[in-house]
């Protein structure tokens, strides 16, 4: 049996002798002894570290031997800043996001010059035809879909679409 058990070792053993070698080793006792201490000697040949070949039941039974300790669950005291100083930072952060739009979303005023420049002529400028039908609503559907607002992005920095004819501007 012994011999067998080597030969399981070696990975010497056809498919069906390897199951039922398997099978013998779940059910005897000695042959799981044998198994290890081939295992063991192995290892020595091999120069490897030697493990404790049943540590998980060696763990289990040292965890049953520990007493079982119960101590009352402690409760932090309900004092009125345990709730008022969360409640006042998500106000706070509610009214800096609040503050922070309305900065933004302002309307903005410009304020003109208080020099007061010499009046400039200026020549009178021809109508310019109106752009076809097709690129109007061309650049009604642009409009619609182009952001708004003063949180814009990129938006302000870039060219707004126009009609551009070949005689002006």
């Amino acid at each position: 049996m012994k011999s067998e058990i080597s030969a399981l070792l070696d990975d010497e053993l056809e498919l069906g002798e390897a199951s039922r070698m398997i099978d013998l080793l779940r059910r005897d006792k000695e042959l799981q002894d044998a198994w290890n201490a081939y295992h063991l000697i192995g290892d020595a040949l091999r120069n490897t570290a030697i493990i404790c070949p049943d540590l998980s039941g060696k763990v289990m039974a040292r965890l049953a031997e520990e007493p079982v300790l119960f101590f009352p669950v402690v409760r932090p005291k309900r004092t009125p800043w345990r709730f008022a100083l969360p409640l006042a930072a998500a106000v706070t952060g509610m009214a800096a996001v609040g503050w922070v739009a309305l900065a933004l979303n302002a309307p903005q005023t410009l304020e003109l010059a208080a020099r007061h420049s010499p009046p400039v002529e200026q020549s009178a400028r021809v109508p310019e035809p109106a752009p076809p039908a097709a690129l109007k609503e061309y650049l009604v559907a642009h409009q619609a879909h182009s952001p708004g607002g003063s949180i814009q992005g990129v938006a302000p920095y870039v060219r707004t679409v126009s009609v551009i004819h070949k005689g002006g501007r």
